[in-house]
């Protein structure tokens, strides 16, 4: 009896070995950012709009074939991941000096133009450029690249956790500036109803934003390779300009 009991469940085996793949489908890959509209949008409303940077990441790498997920998570969090090795990239992040030890970049996703976000009501000394503000009470997010910026040029600040807190703080309290990027206040200010609570100083400063793989994540470069060339393709075929249409 044990005979034909093995002979069953043998015969069983290779029946499930035949109907199954010789390879497991790969794991879907996640990348992580922040709450940064547009670029990146956490809780999309009833227009579904998840910002024009997850987008442009999924769908350049849907044209390479490679499934893609993104996830949300504090920043400061989200750099120690991607210096670890625990997540494949970080979207949008900017070149700094010190993120070139742990991080591949791809080619430039999008761009921002910083900014002094003041409140409407402040009539102070008017900022050309970010030097400019020497002296004036600055609000900044802790790791982002814009605090490096500070740093360089020797201008005191105050490292805030978020956007959303900087925002407040500025409308709140005793602070002149809040040193960011205009697309990002200028589209969470209308989303909010506040457009009219705000000012701006440019800096005549530009910055590119980058998908950011993890050295330490396997295949990182190569996935970098592969995102860079979907990339291409949909900026060549006019998906990129077109997903970026939704959002003006």
């Amino acid at each position: 009896m044990s005979l034909i009991v093995n002979s069953l469940l043998f015969s069983l085996m290779i029946l499930i070995l035949m109907a199954t793949p010789l390879w497991a489908e790969e794991p879907e890959l996640v990348i992580h950012s922040v709450d940064f509209p547009p670029y990146e949008i956490e809780n999309p409303g009833s227009d579904n709009l998840r910002g024009f940077d997850v987008e442009v990441v999924i769908e350049a790498f849907d044209r390479v074939n490679v499934e893609v997920e993104v996830n949300f998570l504090p920043w400061k969090r989200i750099v120690a991941m991607a210096r670890a090795g625990t997540t494949l990239a970080m979207l949008s992040c900017e070149k700094t000096t010190e993120r070139k030890e742990f991080i591949y970049y791809s080619n430039p996703i999008s761009k921002a133009t910083r900014t002094y976000v003041a409140s409407a009501e402040y009539s102070g000394k008017t900022p050309y450029s970010m030097e400019d503000a020497h002296g004036a009470k600055i609000l900044v997010i802790s790791g982002y690249a814009a605090e490096d910026e500070l740093k360089k040029a020797n201008l005191k600040y105050e490292p805030v956790i978020d956007d959303m807190s900087a925002l407040r703080i500025l409308l709140s309290r005793d602070y002149d500036f809040f040193y960011s990027s205009r697309e990002f206040v200028e589209y969470t200010a209308r989303g909010q109803g506040i457009a009219d609570k705000f000012q701006y100083f440019d800096t005549g400063k530009q910055v590119f934003f980058h998908l950011c793989f993890s050295k330490k994540w396997p295949n990182s470069k190569v996935l970098r390779d592969k995102f860079d060339k979907g990339l291409e393709e949909i900026q060549s075929d006019g998906t990129y300009d077109a997903i970026h249409a939704k959002y003006k």
